[in-house]
């Protein structure tokens, strides 16, 4: 079923339906891009992978979402699906006025599939973040308290008062004259219009509604409604227009948000950017901690399964040629697997013959059905399904790493340690410019196959399939001047991690002011103001520094989680508030010349390299110092030492 936005309220009864009745959800969604700036290497820890990514992807756009609930039929013994496939586009008023990134290749990839990017811009469905339409329902509360209090009328100015009687008197007529229940006024700048109400208003308030039409140009006019005894009060009949307004922008993140309240097991192919999207833009942006990460999404979604992760698994693997999604669910369809039997009632979802690949509605039919094989292959039938069934509980809460699945860091684990490979057979590589892969191959060819994966036109990580030859390879090429190797911890512990990995988003929270949002279907977690759920202390997000230098393009980790105290308010709201960082301990070491690296290290640079001349500005405040004094050099930083700085913020004081 197509759902835009001329038939979105009526499909909802339709959808509340389908999620209430379904044992299992299957999701897919588009973008306008995938990643931005630097990839994820496959040498990335799940921790590394999931910042670079967050980074890379937060100004895209999810611009399509499918859904398919899949229910059980007890009188046909077989699945049946309702599936849905919404098209998404923000809309700028009452809301903010989004800005997105787009990536070429993305857009040319959905247009050779058939997207229909008029129908996303004319009719695709709204929606808002919760911090964002908390802020909303909000000021249009205070907002409309003012409008019972008396205003200072407006003057007309004087090249505008023929204009204004003119209309007046068009509109006396109307009112006595015409059979008509309305009339339109022509279009006029929004000043004229603001003049224009007014006066009508004060003039004939007995007679007539006056009203602001929207044409379909978006142009802005005046219409006049014939006023009778059955349409009560004018004053609450704009209040409800402009409460309706906010509901319409809201949209689609009230389907997201009646998912995550249902509790249930949601399926997904690949799914750690459909995760990060579905959060982004539905609930709040995912946070920089990856330990907040991961406690975030099993705050809003506690069961999810990733079908490329479990097709990549054992038993899978080995009996599965491909587990690209199309292909996935070929193999699927034949010995030693079969496809279950699925129905649906007509109009309501899809069959294996509509062939709509790159749809997100049959994308996510294509993943529910591909899940319900391999369920049933381990299993040995087809049945009902139930996410506590021990066939399931090896990839509950696992997302696939596409990338970093060769070499042996496959998935994140959302409710566990994440798997930490040994990293001693990688080395990161400075070579030649004018090199290719075949003189890499030829240089390391003494030490069996290797992986290579490219940073830019001088540098590599280089990955060998022996790992027992590691030790070998600094021994052998110590004396190669053409190179520079570097093993891939010491590179890591080289890199600037904030400057690499700090996100670029002006509007990002940052971990110590963060707040993980539970959405229940319990009443007594949201406020109501005029009949409306308002999501209770969800501030707005704070502002980070948008300029954000990069130092290094080299893969590194984020900062360690510091200490967290979560606590949860009354109003279903997990607060996390930062607590003393982990002590750490950085050397300051002085500038040095560039050196090769040589057994894992670096060559010391001359002695001349040692001593860096200070600014002005520093000579300058050492002439004001006593000469008895000493100057006293720092060599490391002191993390138990106390400072003198003053507390001039609160954490509320961060927020918008």
């Amino acid at each position: 079923m197509e759902v835009v936005r001329k038939n979105f309220k009526e499909a909802m009864p339709l959808i509340e339906e389908s999620i209430n009745k379904a044992d299992f959800f299957s999701i897919d969604t588009e973008f306008t891009g995938l990643i931005n700036g630097r990839d994820v290497s496959m040498f990335d820890t799940p921790g590394d992978y999931y910042t670079r990514l967050l980074s890379g992807s937060a100004e895209f756009m999810l611009i399509q979402f499918g859904l398919c609930a899949f229910y059980w039929d007890k009188e046909k013994k077989q699945y049946m699906n309702d599936a849905y496939n919404f098209f998404l586009f923000p809309r700028a008023r009452p809301g903010p006025d989004r800005m997105f990134l787009c990536q070429s290749s993305s857009l040319d990839f959905l247009a050779a599939n058939g997207f229909d990017f008029n129908k996303l811009i004319r009719e695709g469905i709204s929606y808002l973040p919760e911090p964002v339409e908390t802020r909303l329902r909000e000021t249009l509360q205070e907002r409309q308290s003012t409008y019972s209090r008396e205003k200072d009328s407006i003057r007309i100015p004087e090249e505008n008062k023929p204009h204004v009687e003119e209309v007046c008197k068009r509109v006396a007529t109307f009112i006595k004259e015409s059979k008509e229940d309305e009339m339109e006024i022509d279009k006029c700048n929004a000043f004229v219009r603001l003049l224009l109400f007014q006066e009508l208003r004060n003039r004939f308030k007995d007679d007539i509604i006056v009203d602001t039409k929207v044409l379909e140009n978006k142009t802005r006019v005046l219409k006049v409604i014939r006023r009778t005894e059955d349409m009560g009060d004018p004053e609450a009949i704009r209040k409800q227009r402009e409460w309706d307004d906010l509901e319409e922008a809201v949209g689609f993140s009230k389907v997201a948000r009646m998912i995550s309240a249902s509790r249930k097991l949601v399926v997904g192919h690949n799914m750690l950017l459909d995760i990060l999207h579905t959060l982004g833009h539905f609930f709040q942006q995912p946070p920089y901690d990856y330990a907040l990460f991961k406690e975030f999404v099993t705050c809003m979604f506690p069961k999810l399964l990733d079908t490329k992760y479990m097709s990549s698994s054992p038993p899978f693997k080995d009996k599965l040629s491909s587990s690209v999604l199309n292909e996935l669910l070929t193999s699927l369809s034949q010995k030693p697997f079969s496809l279950p039997k699925v129905g649906s009632l007509e109009g309501r979802g899809y069959s294996q013959l509509d062939d709509k690949q790159h749809e997100a509605g049959y994308d996510a039919y294509m993943t529910g059905l591909c899940f319900l094989a391999m369920l049933a292959h381990r299993r040995g039938r087809h049945a009902r399904c139930d996410d506590s069934l021990p066939a399931l509980q090896p990839y509950l809460n696992k997302l696939f790493l596409a990338k970093t699945a060769r070499q042996d860091s496959p998935y994140i684990n959302l409710v566990g340690d994440d798997p930490t490979p040994p990293r001693d057979h990688v080395f990161h590589m400075i070579f030649p410019k004018d090199w290719q892969r075949s003189d890499i191959n030829q240089l390391f060819s003494p030490f069996g196959a290797i992986t290579v994966q490219f940073i830019d036109e001088i540098s590599a990580f280089v990955a060998l399939d022996r790992r027992d030859q590691a030790a070998d390879v600094l021994r052998v090429l110590a004396g190669n001047t053409r190179v520079q190797l570097t093993p891939f911890e010491k590179h890591r512990r080289c890199s600037s991690s904030e400057s690499e990995m700090a996100p670029q988003r002006s509007d990002w929270p940052k971990a110590d002011t963060y707040k993980l949002m539970k959405t229940t279907s319990d009443a007594k977690s949201r406020q109501v103001v005029n009949n409306r759920p308002v999501v209770s202390n969800l501030p707005a997000a704070p502002q980070l520094p948008q300029k954000v230098s990069r130092v290094s393009s080299a893969p590194v980790t984020p900062p360690p989680a510091p200490g967290v105290a979560k606590k949860r308010s009354s109003s279903g709201v997990f607060e996390v508030d930062e607590l003393e960082p982990v002590a750490k301990k950085i050397d300051v070491k002085t500038p040095q010349k560039q050196s090769k690296v040589v057994n894992g290290g670096q060559q010391e640079a001359s002695s001349k390299s040692k001593h860096n001349k200070t600014d002005k500005k520093s000579q300058s405040d050492d002439k004001t110092k006593p000469k008895d004094e000493k100057i006293k050099i720092v060599e490391k930083f002191d993390s138990e030492a106390k400072s003198n700085c003053v507390s001039a913020f609160k954490e509320s004081d961060l927020w918008d």
